[in-house]
């Protein structure tokens, strides 16, 4: 396994962070916060055992740590002390991964659990892209090394990280993100409709599948103007809702912030240790949230 690269942390030309510290943490805080609220949406009671993972991912990157084995072990050891709550497709990866000390060449599914799991790398590179693409694929394929997984969880980030910058018009920069790598023709097709009106584009696939929820969300996050609204949409009862009403909540958390998120939402969570994580994330202190 590699390690996940670094680079060095600048701005955007066209959209400066030098003085919106504050406004970066409290989006970086919605983002988590929505995560969180619209998987337990989906999910009432039933345990999570995939947003357990990504925090450890959020932990390991909040610290400075960019070993994907040291990352692998972590989530094997989580694994097996609590398999509550973990999808069937990454319960099977990270099986292999315990057994080889390797990824699996094939791809069990194309679920859409990896997607949730590499939020925070966009919080961690959101200002760094070369970082945040190479970052995102190597550590979805971890579980899921199927393309079309790998690289809608990059669509799905380049998007956040935009966000946390304050661009709502992401797509062009998701497009431009997809076209400089070989990814699969299918997804560039998906996020060049996120633009078009829904009675325009074509009907969404189901839940819990990669390519489908990256369009979703996408689309959600651009269309969309209520949060409240759009996360419980996102997440109706159905199998695979979780990943998909997530990656929605994320995404509009981090467009509209922490505040935006009605506190019934997050009242299960510590919403105080998700601020602090997110601040660490973004290089931010957490008192600026």
């Amino acid at each position: 396994m590699c390690r996940v690269g670094s680079a060095t942390r600048r701005g955007d030309a066209r959209n400066p962070l030098s003085n919106v510290a504050p406004s970066l943490s409290f989006r970086a805080a919605g983002a988590l916060l929505g995560l969180a609220a619209g998987r337990a949406l989906a999910l009432g009671e039933a345990p999570d055992g995939s947003l357990a993972l990504t925090w450890i991912l959020a932990e390991e990157l909040a610290a400075g740590r960019r070993d994907l084995r040291a990352l692998a072990h972590r989530w094997i050891e989580r694994h097996r002390a609590d398999p509550r709550g973990v999808d069937p497709e990454t319960a099977a990866a990270l099986t292999h991964l315990g057994q080889h000390d390797a990824p699996p060449a094939r791809a069990a599914g194309v679920g859409s659990d990896p997607l949730v799991r590499c939020v925070p790398v966009a919080l961690a590179a959101f200002d760094a892209p070369r970082t945040l693409v190479s970052a995102t694929y190597h550590i979805a394929a971890l579980t899921h090394p199927d393309p079309v997984v790998a690289w809608s969880a990059v669509a799905v980030n380049v998007a956040l990280a935009r966000l946390l910058q304050g661009n709502r018009d992401f797509v062009p920069d998701v497009v431009e993100a997809l076209r400089s790598n070989e990814v699969p023709p299918e997804l560039l097709a998906a996020v060049r409709r996120v633009p078009l009106p829904a009675a325009a584009a074509p009907a969404l696939g189901a839940a819990g599948i990669a390519l489908a929820d990256a369009e979703a969300a996408l689309r959600m996050a651009y269309h969309e103007p209520l949060l409240a609204r759009g996360v419980p949409a996102a997440g109706a009862p159905g199998p695979g809702a979780a990943a998909r009403a997530g990656l929605v909540g994320a995404l509009l958390g981090a467009r509209v912030g922490a505040a935006a998120i009605p506190a019934v939402w997050t009242s299960h969570v510590d919403g105080d240790i998700l601020r602090s994580l997110a601040a660490r994330l973004v290089r931010t202190e957490a008192a600026a949230v």
